[in-house]
């Protein structure tokens, strides 16, 4: 079921003020709250030409259920499957490509090592089924499977002899000379729920359509004047406005 267009909140108008989809309003009031913590989205209708204003309450109703983010159950979290890359050719940094999979938490150590249940799957340790009891640590930001548990023996991870192909995996980089810190190149799919990482959306790709893209007034935010891009996830359709400053943080790779 698809979610439904905004409509015009004056009474007696009937009208869909700009065809603008919930979903879409969705993400363009999560970005701009990152602005401005008082933010309503508002709207002029081309119609009756009054302005309505939105609650966010609102625009999320107006998304179906099974479309909406959906938080993560509270002893669940996202960890990663990290497989090195031998041939990157950096001296200050090593390189891994990884995905994401969702595990149970059951307990953690002081020093920040847990133990969990496996609860999604990845190319990147294909000999790991649902239900396998991992082993792992942070890095960085970044939470990383390291071990698996079989019975009473801990092993590393088997990785794959070769990189794996998948439709969702992003770049990490870690410094050499301070290998407790890991950096992501990719942004994530901002449904909580959701595992999809944009593998092709890095600083770089960002700052290239940007370019040229800057002669369109449409990729100006009007409330933030920043350059944006609207990313639609292929797993889940949660929409995500993105501008320069979403990579704060990030990894940005140079050409």
């Amino acid at each position: 079921m698809p979610d439904l267009y905004l409509p015009c909140n004056t009474p007696g108008c009937k009208n869909t003020p700009h065809k603008t989809k919930a979903s879409t309003a969705r993400a363009l009031y999560e970005y701009r709250l990152l602005n401005d913590p008082n933010y309503v989205f508002r709207l002029s209708c081309d119609w009756c030409g009054k302005p309505s204003t939105y609650p966010y309450e609102q625009v999320i109703g107006l998304i179906p259920v099974d479309d909406r983010p959906k938080p993560l159950p509270h002893d669940h979290f996202w960890a990663f499957m990290l497989y090195e890359l031998d041939a990157w050719k950096n001296k200050d940094y090593r390189a891994y490509l990884g995905d994401r999979v969702l595990v149970q938490r059951l307990t953690s150590e002081p020093t920040g090592i847990w133990y969990g249940i496996l609860r999604s799957t990845s190319p990147y340790a294909p000999s790991l089924a649902v239900g396998n009891y991992i082993k792992g640590r942070p890095r960085g930001s970044y939470e990383l499977c390291l071990d698996v548990i079989e019975g009473s023996d801990t092993k590393p991870i088997p990785r794959p002899p070769q990189i794996p192909k998948a439709i969702s995996f992003g770049l990490f980089v870690s410094p050499r000379k301070n290998e407790k810190e890991m950096q992501c190149a990719n942004l994530f799919c901002s449904n909580p729920s959701c595992h999809y990482i944009y593998s092709t959306m890095t600083f770089t790709k960002f700052s290239g359509l940007i370019a040229r893209e800057q002669l369109d007034e449409g990729s100006f935010d009007e409330e933030t004047f920043q350059p944006t891009i609207r990313l639609e996830c292929p797993v889940c359709r949660t929409e995500r406005i993105i501008d320069e400053a979403s990579f704060d943080g990030l990894y940005k790779e140079r050409e």
